[in-house]
């Protein structure tokens, strides 16, 4: 398993440094049980800062790669911050990619998607992230891919049979696309077979907001596709 991961590491980054005998002497001092700390760890601070040397030196002194805190893991909150390289390495080293996302009942795929970080969201859905999960205010991975314009993470995820009719906020993905005039993304979703005439609690469809909004090519695309008037 170790010369596993070690492969995965030097494939991802060159955060880790140096032989493949030293990444595996280096990983070979990981502890990766789940572990409860008061405060930010070493490596907590450093992947949320995005310092690669700091990270190393963490992964060098063999500390606890699944440390949990109030503010989350070092895996969560690198890639909450941005920092997707870092991210990779964790989750290839063997972080839990299910801890540390609490807050607002979110979860890794659905801060991944939101970045449009493929390669993560990719490797989650390898390891079983649920696809559809929801957060407080009904985004779940594809919406936020959808909504984002990230192209490459929502065809990933609908290639994963992630449902494209949920309802953020009372909308559906579709309605928020149109209202944003992205043509390009609304016609992925209709598509991989979206509702096209989903009502919001105000009566408001994608094809009405496009009417609206003056937004003819998706209006016409709308129409094209069965929307009804």
């Amino acid at each position: 398993m170790i010369l596993v991961i070690a492969g995965m590491l030097i494939a991802s980054c060159s955060v880790i440094s140096g032989s493949k005998e030293e990444t595996r002497n280096i990983l070979s001092q990981l502890d990766r049980t789940l572990y409860r700390v008061a405060g930010k760890t070493p490596m907590m601070i450093a992947a949320e800062t995005g310092d690669s040397r700091a990270l190393k030196a963490s992964f060098s002194a063999g500390v606890k790669l699944n440390a949990v805190s109030r503010e989350g893991t070092a895996f969560s909150l690198a890639l909450k911050n941005g920092h997707s390289s870092i991210a990779r390495i964790l989750l290839s080293a063997g972080s839990y990619w299910d801890q540390g996302f609490a807050e607002n009942n979110s979860s890794a795929l659905i801060v991944a998607a939101s970045q449009g970080f493929d390669d993560i969201v990719k490797m989650l859905l390898t390891r079983r992230a649920q696809v559809d999960h929801r957060d407080a205010e009904g985004f779940t991975a594809l919406a936020k891919a959808a909504i984002g314009g990230h192209l490459t993470t929502l065809k990933i995820l609908i290639n994963e049979g992630a449902d494209v009719d949920v309802a953020p906020l009372g909308r559906s993905v579709l309605m928020h696309v149109v209202d944003d005039n992205n043509m390009l993304i609304s016609q992925i979703l209709i598509g991989a077979g979206a509702d096209l005439d989903y009502e919001d609690d105000e009566g408001d469809t994608a094809l009405r907001i496009a009417r609206r909004k003056g937004f003819y090519d998706i209006d016409l695309m709308l129409i094209q596709a069965g929307a009804l008037p």
